[in-house]
């Protein structure tokens, strides 16, 4: 029982040494990782849609037509 006690303490003191000093956890990625993953994600999305919206015109005014019909009254 003291072993879990004191198991427990040291789990407690190592979550506690992470959330107040985060730089001193090198393990796992950082931020600027993860927001320039996700920006490079959105601009080949943003890039990939207007080359179909170019090759596909009228597939894309059909889409927009519909959505417009479903929210007139």
């Amino acid at each position: 029982m003291k072993n879990l006690v004191v198991r427990g303490k040291t789990i407690m003191r190592k979550a506690k040494e992470r959330l107040l000093n985060p730089s001193a956890v090198k393990s796992g990625e950082g931020y600027l990782d993860v927001l320039i993953k996700i920006l490079i994600t959105v601009i080949i999305g943003a890039a990939l849609l207007a080359l179909m919206r170019v090759a596909i015109p009228e597939l894309f005014n059909d889409i927009i037509d519909k959505i417009k019909n479903v929210f007139t009254i």
